[in-house]
């Protein structure tokens, strides 16, 4: 097994548009959705993608700790 470890997670917010964003008008967004990241833990994304046994370990506290949890075992 291979552990990874991140100092500093993030939680990466990604938007769907339909059209292209154009800079001054009103950009509705299709989907919007969070994934957790990091150096160590896209690394660990990667390598249980390729069936690797991986686990990833890192400090989180605050608010976001619950969600954070939440997506990293999906």
């Amino acid at each position: 097994m291979i552990c990874t470890c991140t100092m500093n997670p993030s939680l990466d917010y990604f938007m769907e548009f339909d059209q292209p964003v154009k800079a001054g008008a009103y950009n509705r967004s299709r989907k919007e959705y969070y994934e957790a990241g990091g150096k160590g833990i896209n690394v660990s994304i990667v390598l249980s993608n390729l069936q690797i046994p991986t686990r990833a370990l890192g400090f989180v506290g605050g608010f976001n700790k619950d969600f954070f949890i939440t997506l990293l075992e999906k």
